[in-house]
């Protein structure tokens, strides 16, 4: 097991800033001091990992620290930096303050930063809803990536901090850093929103055995289709078939059963169809016809209202 003699003040106690102290710990870093906005949690969870300071103000960060991990919301990152600069018990130039923000570059603790810390962005890749058990979630860093930003100086630090959690890092240039964050939504809410809408139509069919049963093999089957190949090869269906009758079917199905899907299904679609023609498998002459029925469509069935449908 990695042995670290860093000493670690964790801002921000909710389930990755939870996990990642509970990680950090089992890894043999010192958890010194623990700031959350509302205390039971905070407490519950300094008495786990054995830190005696837990408050509910960055005034209390203690000053003996190394790393300073902050793990709140990211509207409260900036705001979050402005108080901690004004600590004058710190010695920033020994601390090296990190967040864990997906869309923010390290320059949001650019308050920080001026007092003389380095400053970084350490975003795992990987989810951690509040549903789900949080007793097991620091687990989850293991052989994850890290999506990494920060000064030239500081990224060693934290490469060591991923290496010492098991896991890996990837170096995201700071103005990708936004558009890095898009392909973590994508691959993490946007999925589980499609996912939502195979069971809430499962719902209406009566099945007999569960909605993950029946569409599960379907489902991996297609991702791991597009992990060993790509999206376009692993495209199956009417679109690419050229089934626009089935198409219409489709989405006069829908406006009868479930029509708060049928945005979904149509934007899908004309993405659908927009991969199908760039890696050759539709015409252009085709495109530009699912994308004329879709238009249509979308006019002439008031998708405006639609999408105010109660659910």
């Amino acid at each position: 097991m990695p042995i670290s003699h860093s000493k670690v003040a964790i801002v921000g106690t909710g389930t990755v800033g939870a996990a990642l102290a509970r990680a950090l710990f089992e890894k043999g870093y010192t958890i010194v001091c623990i700031i959350n906005r509302t205390g039971s949690s905070a407490i519950k969870l300094a008495h786990e990992l054995k830190c005696r300071r837990v408050s509910t103000s960055v005034s209390d960060i203690v000053s003996d620290i190394d790393i300073l991990i902050v793990t709140v919301p990211d509207d409260s990152i900036h705001t979050l930096a402005i108080e901690i600069s004004k600590n004058k018990k710190l010695k920033f130039k020994n601390i090296t303050a990190i967040h864990c923000s997906g869309v923010h570059t390290s320059e949001i603790l650019l308050p920080i930063k001026k007092r003389g810390s380095l400053v970084a962005s350490m975003h795992p890749i990987q989810t951690f809803p509040d549903s789900l058990s949080i007793g097991k979630s620091h687990h989850k860093f293991k052989g994850i990536f890290f999506g990494v930003e920060g000064g030239r100086d500081a990224i060693p630090k934290i490469e060591k901090i991923v290496h010492d959690l098991d896991g890996y890092t990837i170096l995201i240039p700071k103005e990708m850093k936004a558009l890095y964050h898009v392909a973590c939504v994508f691959a993490s809410n946007y999925m589980a929103t499609f996912l939502n809408a195979v069971n809430e139509i499962a719902k209406q069919l009566n099945l007999r055995a569960s909605w993950t049963e029946v569409f599960g093999p379907l489902m991996t089957t297609t991702m791991g289709n597009v992990v060993k190949a790509s999206a376009s090869s692993a495209l199956t269906g009417p679109i690419v078939r050229g089934d626009l009758d089935t198409i219409e079917i489709h989405l006069k199905t829908l406006i009868k059963y479930a029509p708060q899907f049928i945005p979904l299904y149509t934007i899908s679609g004309i993405e659908a169809a927009r991969i199908a023609k760039d890696s050759g498998r539709v015409t252009q002459e085709y495109f530009n016809e699912i994308i004329s029925k879709f238009r249509k469509f979308i006019k002439t069935s008031s998708i405006t209202k639609i999408t105010k449908v109660k659910r």
